[in-house]
Parts: structure tokens; C-alpha cells; sequence
């Protein structure tokens, strides 16, 4: 084999999971001179990291975007929207939704937040999610939410948000 093709298979091997040892058994069978196992894996290395520095920023401030998006529109949805609709009878449904749908996409943004970085790609590459961080950072922010909208429901859109006076410190801190 030659060594472009012999450096897109070990990318295909690489990618498919298989460790340097993995790796270097294929070489052998290869018959591929020993001395040149470091080099041809190094050079596969240096290309796959070429690819995740070219696609992965794109691809990690597109995730952060759709999923700040997505916590801003169900935040508004599920704290104004709902309340002024009449569902009084699906209330708890609605609220355990919600609350799920805010920290869960809230949870991302702040995994991807700051991915498309170099120096987080090289370290990185695209954030991975992990069920138990996810549990214990959102447990506690889900129940709030829950109780929140929940609260809105019974009080009325943005009432628990103006009496607690979170909208006005919010505003004094955008506009001083």
C-alpha cells in the first residue's frame, strides 16, 4: 500500500475507536517497516486535527446558537406564553415539561458555550454530554423552573417576576 492510502485507513481506524496498539498491529501485517509506525500515526494525527480545527468551530457555535435559542424561546414560552393560555387542568404536565425542556437546553448552551475555540478543540474537540453532570448541575435549576411556572400558572405571566422584582434588576443591569 502506499502511504496516503495506508494514512486514510488508520484515519477510518482512528475514528472507528481502535488505539495505537490496534493501529500498529495493522502496520505489521501491512508490512510496513516498524520504524515508520510513529511517523505515519503522527502524520494521521496532525490530519485529523487539521479537519476537527476546519468543521468543528462552525459546527460548535451553530449547536451554541440553536440551543441559546432554544432556552430563550422556551423560557419565554413556558414563564409568558402558557400562563395567558387556559390549560388549568394540565398544569403539572406543563410545568415538568417545561422545566426539562429550559435546564436541558440551558445545560448545553453552557457545554457548547465557548467550543469553537482552538484551544478548546485541540484539548477537546466537540463537547461531549454526560448524563451525570447533567443530573446533578440541572437538578436543582429544574425543580426552581418547575415551581416557577407552576406558580405562573396560578398568578398570572410575569406577576411572580415583577413582585420579586427580577425584571427590574435585570433591566438596571442591561441599562444603568
Amino acid at each position: 500500500m502506499e502511504d496516503k492510502r495506508i494514512i486514510e485507513v488508520i484515519i477510518d481506524k482512528i475514528n472507528a475507536g481502535y488505539d495505537d496498539y490496534e493501529i500498529e498491529k495493522f502496520l505489521e501485517r501491512q508490512k510496513i517497516n516498524s520504524i515508520e509506525f510513529d511517523k505515519l500515526i503522527e502524520i494521521t494525527k496532525n490530519r485529523i486535527l487539521e479537519y476537527k480545527l476546519q468543521t468543528y468551530p462552525k459546527q460548535n457555535k451553530l449547536a451554541f446558537i440553536f440551543w441559546l435559542i432554544l432556552f430563550i424561546l422556551s423560557f419565554l414560552f413556558f414563564f409568558i406564553i402558557i400562563p395567558f393560555l387556559s390549560v388549568i387542568n394540565r398544569v403539572i404536565p406543563i410545568a415538568i415539561f417545561g422545566a426539562f425542556i429550559i435546564s436541558l437546553s440551558g445545560f448545553y448552551s453552557i457545554l457548547y458555550y465557548k467550543s469553537w475555540e482552538n484551544d478548546f478543540i485541540e484539548k477537546i474537540g466537540k463537547p461531549k454530554f454526560n448524563l451525570q453532570t447533567y443530573i446533578l448541575v440541572s437538578s436543582l435549576p429544574t425543580v426552581l423552573f418547575y415551581f416557577i411556572i407552576s406558580w405562573n400558572f396560578l398568578e398570572g405571566p410575569g406577576h411572580n417576576l415583577y413582585t420579586l422584582s427580577i425584571t427590574r434588576r435585570a433591566l438596571k443591569l442591561l441599562f444603568p
